[in-house]
Order: C-alpha cells, then sequence, then structure tokens
C-alpha cells in the first residue's frame, strides 16, 4: 500500500508540474520578479531569437558574465535547457583575455569603461554583448535598461549585431514583459519541482529502510516461532521421571517466557514502526490535498494568461498600426531631405565658386613666398642627408676595407664574417635612402625653374610638398635602420654593459612582459603559459632582461612557428646556488645538429631572403652572458620543438659603465 502511494504522489506530482509549465507560466506576482531574474532570464531568451555561424557545427553556446555576480548565481541556481540543441554553459569572465572563449557576453555596470577595447573582439569573435546602462549606442549591440517604473527596457543594434556575424531574428524587438515574466514563472516552477523531488526522494529512502526493518522483524518472529515449535516436540519426546520432565518443563518455561518477552518487544516496536507509516501516509494525504489546491489555483492562473495572451494581441495589433504611420512619416521626411539636399547642394556650388575665386587670389600673393620658403627648405634637407649619406658611405668603404684585412688573417676570421653582415644589411637602405635623396634634388631643381618661369601653381606645389614628404620619410625610415644595425653591430661587437639595477618579482615581470607581445601573439595564432613559482625576487637589470624575453619571443615567432599556431612555455624556478632558471620552450618545427650548432653566431639566420638579419640570438647570448653574468644552452628535436635554458644569478653586480 504504502509503495502504490509513494509511486502515484510521483506521477500526480509531475503531471501537475507539466501543465502548470504548460498553461500557467505566467502566473507570477509581476511585482516579485527581482531585476537579476529579468537580466538572466533575458540573456537564455534572447538566444532564440540570434543565429550564430555554423551552429549545426556547434554542441554548444558559452554565456560569460563580467562583473555580475548576482547574474551568475541566478543563472546557475537552474539548470539550463538546451535551445537548437544547443547547451547552454555559464562561465565568469574576469579578464579581456577570456572574452574570445565565449559566445554571449553581459557586461556589468562597473565594467562599462573597459566597452571600447570589448567592441572590436566581440565583433571578431561573432559574440554577443550585452550592456546595460551604456551611454552611447553606437558601440554596443544590446543595451539594457533597468528602472522601478519601467521595470525593464534594451536597446538593439540590428547593424552592429550583423557586423559580427550573427543574424538577429525580426521577433527579437518583441521579446519584453510577458515572455520574460513567463520565462522567470518557468524558472521558478523547476526549482519548485526540484524541491518536490528532492522531498519525494528522502520519503521514498525512509519508506524502504522501514519496509527492511518489517521484514527483518517478521523474519525473526518467525525463528522465535519454530523454536518454540522444536521445544515443544522435544518436550513431548522425553521420556523419563516426574522430577526430571519438571526440571525440564521448568527450563523450557523460562526459556518459553523469555522468548514471549522477546516476542512482546518485537511487537511493540512492529507497532510504533506501523505508527510512523500512519504518519508518513497522513503526511502524503495532506501533501496531496496541496496538490490540488494548487491545481484550482493554476486553473484560476490559465485564466489570467489568457486574458493576458488577449491583451499581448491587442497590443501587436497597435504597434503594427504605429509601423505603418511610422513608415509613412519616414517616407515624407526622406521627400523633404532630398529637396533640402537639393538646396543645400546648390548653395554649396555657389560658395565653392566663391571660394576658388578667393583662394586665387590669395594664392597668387603669397605663393611665391611659399615657393621661395620651401625651396629653401628643400636645399638645406637636401645637404643635410648628403651629407650623413656620404658619412654612411664613407663607413661602409672602411667596414669592406675592415673585412679585406680581416679575412688575411686567419684568427679574425669571424670578426670578418661580422663586418661582411653588416655591410651586406647596410648596402640595401642605403642606397634607397641614396635613391630618394636623388629623387627630391631632382624635383626640387623642376620646381625652381616653375617658380623663375613664373608659372607655379597650387597643385604644382601641393605635388612637390607631398613627394618631398614621401622621399624624407623613405630616407629617414632607411636611415634609420642603417642606424639600428650598426648599433646593433656594435652591441655584438663591443660588450656595451646596461647598469641600471632594480629589484623585481620575476612572475610579475615576466606577465608584464608577455602581455607588451599578447597583441602579436594572438595576431599569428600563438598561446603562451608561464609557469613559475611566485616568491622569486631578483636584483637585476630588467631593461636586458626584457630585451632576452622579446628576442626569443620574435624568433619562436619567425622561425619556430612560420605562420602555424602553437604555445610558448616560460617556466621559472630558484635553484642551488642563489640562481634562476628561466626555460623558454616552443612547439614549433625545432633545429637541426647543424643549425643548433650555429645559432649564436652573429648573423647566421635562415630566413635571410626574408629579411632576417641574424643579431637576434647573437644579442641574446651577449646579454645573459655579459650583462646578467649567466649561462645559456639550447636543446632542440625537429618536429617537437625548441627550449632554450638560462641560469643567471638571482642578484646581479653592480657593473661600472664603460
Amino acid at each position: 500500500m504504502v509503495r502504490c502511494c509513494k509511486q502515484l504522489m510521483t506521477a500526480l506530482l509531475l503531471t501537475l508540474f507539466s501543465y502548470s509549465v504548460s498553461y500557467s507560466a505566467y502566473a507570477i506576482d509581476v511585482a516579485d520578479i527581482t531585476d537579476d531574474e529579468l537580466r538572466a532570464t533575458y540573456l537564455t531568451s534572447v538566444i532564440r531569437y540570434v543565429t550564430w555561424p555554423q551552429e549545426n557545427q556547434r554542441q554548444r553556446l558559452v554565456i560569460g558574465i563580467m562583473d555580475a555576480d548576482s547574474v551568475y548565481q541566478t543563472l546557475r541556481a537552474t539548470p539550463l535547457q538546451p535551445i537548437r540543441q544547443l547547451n547552454l554553459e555559464v562561465r565568469t569572465v574576469q579578464r579581456l583575455t577570456q572574452i574570445t572563449d565565449v559566445d554571449i557576453l553581459y557586461v556589468g555596470t562597473r565594467s562599462l569603461p573597459q566597452l571600447s577595447a570589448i567592441a572590436p573582439l566581440a565583433r571578431n569573435n561573432n559574440i554577443l554583448v550585452v550592456t546595460e546602462g551604456a551611454s552611447g549606442r553606437e558601440e554596443v549591440m544590446i543595451n539594457l535598461v533597468s528602472s522601478r517604473q519601467s521595470r525593464f527596457a534594451f536597446q538593439v543594434n540590428n547593424d552592429r549585431i550583423i557586423e559580427a556575424g550573427m543574424t538577429p531574428s525580426n521577433d527579437l524587438l518583441m521579446l519584453r514583459g510577458l515572455e520574460l515574466e513567463m520565462a522567470v514563472a518557468f524558472r521558478r516552477k523547476q526549482q519548485e519541482l526540484q524541491q518536490v523531488l528532492a522531498h519525494l526522494n528522502e520519503l521514498e529512502l525512509e519508506l524502504d529502510a522501514n519496509e527492511q526493518r518489517q521484514v527483518q522483524l517478521n523474519e525473526r518472529i518467525s525463528m522465535l516461532e519454530a523454536a518454540i515449535d522444536e521445544r515443544d516436540a522435544v518436550l513431548s519426546a522425553q521420556a523419563g521421571s516426574l522430577e526430571d520432565k519438571q526440571m525440564v518443563m521448568d527450563s523450557q518455561q523460562n526459556t518459553l517466557n523469555r522468548l514471549l518477552r522477546e516476542l512482546d518487544e518485537q511487537r511493540m516496536r512492529l507497532f510504533s514502526r506501523e505508527e510512523q507509516l500512519a504518519i508518513i501516509l497522513q503526511s502524503l494525504q495532506a501533501s496531496q490535498n496541496t496538490l490540488e489546491s494548487l491545481q484550482h489555483e493554476l486553473q484560476i492562473k490559465e485564466q489570467q494568461l489568457q486574458e493576458k495572451q488577449q491583451e499581448s494581441d491587442i497590443l501587436a495589433d497597435r504597434i503594427a498600426l504605429n509601423r505603418n504611420t511610422l513608415s509613412n512619416q519616414q517616407q515624407v521626411l526622406r521627400e523633404q531631405r532630398q529637396a533640402i539636399a537639393e538646396q543645400v547642394a546648390l548653395l554649396e556650388s555657389r560658395e565653392q565658386t566663391i571660394n576658388r575665386q578667393r583662394d586665387i587670389l590669395m594664392y597668387v600673393g603669397i605663393g611665391l613666398l611659399a615657393a621661395l620658403f620651401f625651396a629653401l627648405l628643400s636645399i638645406l634637407l637636401y645637404y643635410n642627408k648628403r651629407k650623413t649619406a656620404t658619412q654612411l658611405m664613407r663607413t661602409l668603404d672602411e667596414l669592406h676595407d675592415a673585412q679585406d684585412k680581416l679575412v688575411e688573417s686567419e684568427k679574425m676570421a669571424a670578426l670578418g664574417n661580422l663586418v661582411a653582415g653588416v655591410a651586406h644589411e647596410v648596402n640595401t637602405p642605403l642606397g634607397v635612402a641614396l635613391t630618394a635623396t636623388t629623387m627630391l634634388n631632382d624635383r626640387r631643381e623642376i620646381l625652381l625653374g616653375a617658380i623663375n618661369s613664373g608659372q607655379l601653381t597650387k597643385e604644382q606645389l601641393d605635388s612637390f610638398l607631398s613627394k618631398a614628404a614621401e622621399s624624407l620619410q623613405l630616407t629617414e625610415r632607411n636611415l634609420a635602420r642603417v642606424a639600428r644595425l650598426i648599433s646593433n653591430f656594435k652591441q655584438v661587437a663591443v660588450d656595451q654593459m646596461v647598469t641600471e639595477r632594480r629589484e623585481i618579482n620575476l612572475h610579475n615581470y615576466l606577465e608584464e612582459v608577455m602581455s607588451t607581445l599578447s597583441i602579436e601573439l594572438r595576431r599569428v595564432g600563438i598561446d603562451y603559459q608561464i609557469e613559475s613559482e611566485q616568491n622569486i625576487s631578483m636584483l637585476t637589470t630588467p631593461g636586458a632582461m626584457a630585451q632576452i624575453i622579446t628576442n626569443l619571443t620574435t624568433n619562436a615567432i619567425r622561425h619556430a612557428f612560420d605562420g602555424k599556431e602553437g604555445t610558448i612555455t616560460i617556466r621559472a624556478k630558484k635553484i642551488a646556488g642563489d640562481n634562476v632558471q628561466i626555460e623558454f620552450a616552443d612547439n614549433g618545427m625545432g633545429m637541426d645538429e647543424a643549425t643548433i650548432a650555429k645559432v649564436f653566431e652573429p648573423f647566421f639566420t635562415t630566413k635571410r631572403n626574408a629579411g632576417g638579419t641574424g643579431l637576434g640570438m647573437s644579442i641574446v647570448y651577449n646579454l645573459v652572458r655579459q650583462k646578467l653574468h649567466g649561462d645559456i644552452s639550447v636543446r632542440s628535436k625537429v618536429g617537437v620543438g625548441t627550449a632554450f635554458a638560462l641560469t643567471m644569478p638571482r642578484i646581479t653586480r653592480q657593473i661600472a659603465n664603460t
């Protein structure tokens, strides 16, 4: 009987919940709904009206909550139902680098200052951004507005949603009060059902335990009755004297009395269990009565829902009528704007004619002065660039002479290779700078001819200034490259000491350096990980440390991955002798034995035709050995990856400037 009641109550609860969800989801007190429930419900409901690219290849959609713990807890309180066969998952977002892992991002009010950085990431990664209280509508996709008067409102920018690669439904703007309140009611019914089912499971476990105890009591009673029957059989079969029989009977009587007492105790326990079962049945009956009253209330709320549905239909008709009226008004406005635009165009044409005539008179007055000024400036710049180019050519000739002398001496072969590399690298930008300077001089002579003949026009002057700026920029960039190459040459050939020291936390400093490189790493699809002890403090030269990490990262991007995706791992730990070991590893294409043997040689590169200079790893070697007084080694395997191991003292001694 108890088992039947239990099954009946379970079926009744499931039927009642299905009925209440299907027909009475709106039947709740609107004033009782919190803003967090509305926000959480809107985030799950808006998915029905937005389509993501390649949804048929996905298994889930991830909702990210940024700086809104209450909304996150509300979403986690109830299991999320799949939408379009896509499972929903909720995560918290604490850093901008985690945004690319979500599909929907809710930005709390305290994170709105970061919206300018969030917007481009969302557009490039198909992310729907939902903000609250954002002031500018141009950068947002969906902006929520919550107040005690209007309860809940939102702004939708379909253009930004489409730019992010998603397709919004035409019914997205219709998602508001009625549907959201119905969704909130559905979530609450789910929570109530979970509580009722949990209570029902507890009752089932208690009933099962009572049934097991009752079975054990029945088995005990059966055993006692069998023992009594066995004793009776023994008494009837015994023969002997009356005294022996009397003693046996007394013994049997004592045993019987003891068994009867045990039987009475077992019966009392059984009666107690039956009373407990009766109380449980009464509780189940009371629950059934409560469910019947809830069913009656749900019927009343169903009628209220039908009334609300009728009001919603009337409101939809009014909205359609207002849309038609608004469309007609917009057509009239467009016609008026077109007429105004024609008048404005006519006025602008007349104003341009007047301005052109005034400009001609003004340019005639100041043209000669401006031309003379720029001519003198061009001549001065030309001679300055010519002087610099002459000095660089003289330096290049000296480098060639040094190369010839070093080649003759076997002892200076390495330095000869170094000078030859510098000469080769300097030739190209120096030739470009010389060509740009010569072209600028030719244009200057043409301009002087036009000035002397009195035929200088504004277009000729503007063209000369534009070409002169391009030539000067080209010359400056190439001369700057020459200067950098010569500086690198000096840094490789001569030990330039970096004397500025300060105390740093190694883990935090590695994070800072890699964060400055994170944009370039993400652009080429490379991730990085830092595995370091948190409490490593170093008194060292941070500038040299930053240059080492930057050169190793740049070398990995150009050579180890070569346009492919991968991972860079940086490990740091303390070792014996108050030293620190840093391992910079990648899972790229690796190096063969011949490349490993020459990796630290100046001007050795496998990317000579792609712009490589071969100075990066040589600079790293000199910085580790000379500036940080440490050591560096490399191990690599083709197709597996490369790892550089740097060992250096935790406290670097001060070196005087030279």
